[in-house]
């Protein structure tokens, strides 16, 4: 047994179930996994051989009610006098008769009688259907069925005070991977970066109106949670949906799926086809505020809403022909829309889920788990980062709140008495804010007018140090030999031992000659550039050059790779503008120096440093000649093969 199994059996002897035995029973069973593991619990508390596992699991299938079978199990309770059946049961009180009745969905029947003591023990069944197990019996006095007794399968009694003192029994390792575990997956092989990604498909159980998108490789197990997990969710398979489903149905004036669950998702999302052509501003309405208006009604949920899809490419191949959104349907390609998603976790790093992705490790049982997210919806921790980090103060309103919201979620899931570190927080911010940015890269690839480049930077308070954030697919043109024309990449040594590397880039379309920067740069940056354009327009240029200058409008867009460059970046501009206006790329390792001159100059001496970039496998490249012994180390996450950039 090892260390987590051994303080999860101490911990939480009450509360937890073997994983493995899971899997031998799903085999056998057509449950959600949360009723299997009560069946578990209540049938056998021990591992068993296969054989075992299939006598059992028999018994129980005797006992589960099948809707086509409904008949012919009444049929059979009636002969018989009495059954034990597992079916869903949901309670009302009938007010005509005065008295507590169930109904009993597999069975289809609607006024079985209940005794008053079973249903005053178990009130929760007045508000929910419920997975339970009964004992069913025809009164042929009254010609009703009858329950003589009754056993909730799911887990209802929860204590959130006694959940966090648990949790602070763990380490934040051991309960990172006992999270993992209790959904089925095994942990110990994966990285730190790719645990978070697994966790956040938890978040939208634990926050509220929180909107999430992943897309990526088939058989990734995206689906698995909002169907087999929890009962507080709800998956819609791709096809026809309708307003009155989803939200409100005017004629039975219902709320639909948004009032009944906390989490609302959207399978096979290529596929979704909305009858109303209202649904999608409806949709818009309720992703923005929780809430949506039909008639004369306004109505609020806090249901969080999910979006699941395959993509049919390489990553690679869809960012140069298009952006990450292309798999959604056309319907759902508005960029209104899109600009509300908090999250989109990239499903293509998730691994295929083969047999030892599976844990076959002790977990904390699912209805348990379900239910203490439901309860975590209530904690609010959206602020806390303000205490120790500052945001980039060019985010817009719906990227804060969608960082913040993240960033919530995984101290609910991994922190719920808010006993977390700096370090934690910082950890979690950058996957937050990775989620985000993704999205409105793709918003800026839609929408190139609309939207622009934002850093989505971040300051430590305590220490003053800037971190930026990198997508791991972003094509920063430094894995490319050549890079589009019009792109160059501006390095500067900073100190002794630092690296500043500036992406700029300038694209024209028909205009008056007009320079318009796109993105952050330096007020001072932007005042050499802009003293370059107006020399560059005022020199007799030959060809066509003169007529391009002023028959387009310039964008200029800067995007920060790494820490800053204040240097005077005129010639890196003059070099950018040179070749997107003759439609060449910049040569391979072409080094522009601070003292450099397009005019010849004499006894000039240059000082260069070296720069080291090393790849994730230990590959070291050297760019430049070795004029001192002082060696700047590039991140390996910003690229390996740097053949293409400007030097200041």
């Amino acid at each position: 047994m090892g260390l987590i199994d051994y303080k999860a059996e101490e911990i939480c002897p009450d509360l937890i179930v073997d994983k493995g035995l899971l899997l031998k029973f799903k085999e056998q069973l057509s449950l959600p996994d949360y009723i299997i593991e009560q069946l578990i619990i209540k049938y056998n508390g021990e591992k068993t051989s296969d054989k075992e596992v299939q006598l059992i699991a028999q018994t129980i299938k005797d006992k589960i009610v099948k809707a086509r079978d409904s008949l012919e199990v009444q049929s059979r309770i009636i002969e018989e006098g009495s059954s034990l059946v597992i079916d869903k049961v949901r309670t009302i009180f009938n007010n005509d008769k005065q008295e507590y009745q169930c109904q009993l969905s597999n069975l289809d029947i609607k006024d079985v009688i209940i005794p008053r003591k079973l249903a005053i023990k178990y009130t929760y069944l007045l508000n929910n259907s419920l997975w339970s197990e009964i004992k069913l019996k025809y009164c042929n006095e009254k010609k009703r069925f009858e329950i003589e007794e009754l056993e909730p399968l799911e887990f209802k009694d929860f204590n959130l005070e006694d959940f966090k003192e648990r949790r602070k029994k763990f380490t934040t390792f051991q309960w990172t991977c006992l999270l993992l575990r209790s959904v089925g997956l095994e942990p110990l092989e994966l990285s730190k970066r790719k645990k978070l990604l697994y966790l956040s498909r938890l978040i939208p159980f634990v926050e509220k109106n929180y909107n999430f998108v992943e897309l990526g490789l088939r058989g990734t197990g995206k689906s698995y949670l909002y169907r087999q997990f929890s009962r507080e969710s709800i998956l819609v398979s791709g096809g026809k949906t309708t307003v009155a489903n989803l939200f409100y149905n005017m004629g039975t004036r219902t709320i639909g799926l948004v009032g009944d669950n906390d989490v609302v998702a959207f399978d096979e999302v290529a596929y979704i086809d909305f009858k109303d052509k209202t649904a999608i501003q409806i949709l818009k309405d309720y992703m923005e505020s929780g809430s949506f208006s039909r008639g004369k009604e306004e109505i609020n949920t806090d249901a969080s809403m999910v979006f699941l899809g395959n993509i049919n490419e390489d990553i690679s191949m869809l960012l140069n022909r298009s952006h990450l959104f292309a798999p959604l349907p056309e319907l759902m390609q508005d960029i209104a829309l899109i600009d509300r998603f908090h999250f989109y976790l990239p499903g293509w790093e998730m691994d295929k889920l083969k047999d030892n992705k599976f844990t076959k490790h002790y977990g904390l049982q699912s209805s348990y788990l379900a239910t203490a997210l439901n309860h975590l919806r209530e904690l609010d921790f959206t602020q806390v980062v303000d205490d120790y980090f500052l945001l980039d103060d060019k985010l817009d309103i719906r990227d804060e709140r969608a960082i913040k919201k993240t960033l919530s979620g995984y101290i609910k899931l991994l922190h719920p008495a808010g006993d977390f570190t700096k370090e934690d927080l910082k950890l979690y911010l950058d996957i937050a804010l990775e989620g985000r940015k993704r999205v409105k890269k793709q918003l800026i690839k839609m929408g190139s007018f609309e939207y622009k480049e934002v850093g989505f930077k971040y300051i430590d308070i305590e220490s003053k140090e800037v971190y930026r954030t990198f997508l791991p697919e972003a094509k920063t043109g430094l894995k490319y030999k050549i890079l589009p024309p019009g792109t160059v990449y501006i390095g500067e040594v900073v100190g002794d031992d630092k690296f500043a590397l500036l992406k700029l880039e300038i694209h024209c379309k028909a205009g008056k000659g007009k320079l318009i920067f796109r993105g952050e740069l330096d007020q001072g940056l932007k005042k050499n550039i802009r003293k370059t354009f107006l020399i560059i327009k005022a020199k007799r240029l030959h060809g066509d050059l003169k007529e391009q200058l002023n028959n387009n409008d310039f964008y200029v867009t800067a995007t920060p790779v790494l820490n800053e460059v204040t240097s005077d970046i005129s010639n890196p501009f003059l070099i950018a503008i040179y070749s997107l206006l003759n439609n060449k790329s910049v040569a391979e390792g072409l080094l522009v120096t601070e003292n450099s001159s397009f005019y010849r100059k004499y006894k000039v001496n240059q000082s260069i440093k070296t720069i080291k970039v090393e790849g994730d496998n230990g590959q070291i490249k050297i760019l430049f000649p070795l004029k001192s012994n002082i060696f700047v180390e590039v991140p390996s996450k910003i690229g390996f093969d740097i053949l293409s950039f400007l030097v200041v």
